[in-house]
Order: C-alpha cells, then structure tokens, then sequence
C-alpha cells in the first residue's frame, strides 16, 4: 500500500437514508436535490440505497405479477439508460462521485434480463457498475446473480461495491479488499423484522445483525464501510435506515437514525487505513494464511 504524500488528506462523503417512492422521476429528483447540497458543502462522493432509483418490490413477501411487471417496465441498461446519463452530467457538473442502486435491464445477445445494479458515476463519467451477487427472497425470481467483485479507481480512493444481503457473507468485503478496495460501498435495502419505527437494536434481529454486519465487515478488512439504506414505509416493508460510515476500525463515524436525510463525514481515508492496519492492530490482511483455509471456495453445504 504506497500513500505517498496523502497523508492527513480529508475527503467529505456522503451517504443518504431515502423513503424511495415507486415513482422514478420523483426518485431522480431526490437524488438531484442531494447532490446538489452535498456539493455545496464540499462532499466528494455520495451514496444512495439500493433499488432507490425505481423502488423496490411492492410486495416483497408476496411476490406479485404487477411487481414483477414493474421492474421490467422501469429498469434500464447501464450506462446507456436515461437516468444512468442524466447521473453522469450532474457528477460533472459538481465535481463528485455518486453510487445508486437501480433494477438494470440487459438486452445482451437478444436476452431480456434484469441484475439488481449498483452504478458508480464521477466527474471522468460512467466509472462501473456491480451487479448483486447474493440474491434473497424474492430477488432470486427477477433478477439474475452477478458473478464477480472489481475495484475502481477514483481520485478520492479505490471503491469496492456490493449490494445488502452481500454484506452477510465475510467473502465478498475480502476479496475486495484484497484487490486493494480502501472504501467498501453498500447500498442496501435492509428492513426491519417488523413495522413500527426506530427499533431498540438488541430487541430487533435484523436491526442487530446490521449494525454488526456494518462494523464487523470494516474492522475485518481494515477498511472504510459506507451503508445507505432506504428508510420507512415503502412497498409492504418498513425500512430501518440508520446510513452510516464506519472507519476501518470498526467505530461509526456518523450515521442516521430511522430517519430521511444525509449524513456527511471528513474523513483521511489512507490515513485512517494505515493507523487501522499498524498502531491500532495488527494487519489482518498481511497476516492472513490461505493455504490452511482450505474449504473456503467449495461449494460443500
């Protein structure tokens, strides 16, 4: 890892908790909205949930036809799609890196097929786009799987992406990470176990295993862990929220509650790296020994 002269270097970013609406003009226009504010106070990357674009599924436990009718009817191809290129020249125009999460239509070889996409856009313009791996519940009969992790250099560090129910598994953040990713983006729609607002996180499970999820797949890699989620009533789901950056400690930085808005950190992203990975504890990576891990990629239940 070579830092040069980066150190004590502070970046803003930015991540949003969103009641995303099953409207995608008005979803655009949130995301314009905060885009412009993060700008204004200097933010050089903001973060917007999972399938925040069209809206998720209406009827998440009840899978429907109109559902599934929805996302074929309001998906895009990427980066070619409408809002992918409005995205790019509002990331230009402010001079700021954006990541959002969107139902992506592939028309590939004369196949229809739906990914569930996170896209990264900058001020170079359309950087990539990560399509979840991990598929749960209802997602395994709309959307195909993705099938890798890649790492994309910007100017404010090397972004690695994956999608909410990635973050359960310990793989995906290593491989990332491995492959030299220093800010570990997940937007997610992660919902609470039941409806009812801000729960108490010992009290709810999935309220637990986020927050642990979030600190955990930093402090294990070493590296920064950026969430943004959606939040309340959307569809039959009731959102949990609680955006947050985590340093690569394992401590949250900032974060909201169960609550709309953004959140906005300065952070030393090599830095903070560097002191996680030497004064603070010892370099887990470095001191890892693959050769005995040897059950890791098989395929065995």
């Amino acid at each position: 890892m070579n830092f040069g002269d980066t150190m004590g270097d502070t970046t803003s970013i930015a991540t949003v908790c969103m009641n995303v609406m099953h409207n995608k003009r008005k979803n655009l226009e949130v995301y314009m909205k905060h885009i412009n504010e993060a700008a204004k106070v200097g933010a050089k990357l903001v973060v917007f949930p999972e399938s925040s674009l069209q809206g998720h599924f209406h009827n998440a436990r009840e899978l429907r036809i109109e559902s599934i009718e929805y996302q074929y009817e309001n998906a895009e191809e990427v980066p070619e799609g409408e809002s992918t290129q409005e995205l790019i020249e509002k990331a230009k125009e402010k001079d700021i890196y954006v990541i959002w999460g969107m139902a992506e239509r592939s028309l590939k070889e004369g196949i229809d097929k739906l990914y569930n996409t996170a896209v990264l856009v900058g001020p170079e313009g359309y950087l990539g786009k990560y399509r979840k791996v991990h598929l749960a519940f209802a997602e395994k009969y709309v959307f195909n799987s993705g099938n890798g992790w890649s790492v994309y250099e910007t100017r404010i560090g090397k972004i690695g992406m994956l999608i909410c129910y990635d973050k359960a598994f310990p793989e995906p953040c290593r491989e990332l990470a491995l492959q030299g990713a220093e800010l570990l983006i997940m937007p997610t729609a992660w919902p609470l176990s039941k409806s009812g607002g801000d729960p108490n996180v010992e009290e709810d499970c999935k309220t637990y295993l986020y927050d642990l999820f979030d600190k955990v797949r930093a402090a294990e890699n070493q590296c920064w862990f950026i969430s943004s989620n959606q939040v309340g009533i959307s569809g039959d789901h009731d959102y949990l929220g609680h955006s947050r950056i985590v340093a690569p400690n394992g401590r949250v930085v900032s974060e909201l509650g169960y609550e709309e808005g953004r959140v906005t950190a300065s952070i030393d992203v090599r830095g903070a790296i560097l002191k996680a990975r030497t004064i603070e504890f010892p370099n887990v990576l470095k001191d890892r020994k693959p050769s005995t891990y040897l059950h890791i990629a098989s395929n065995s239940e």
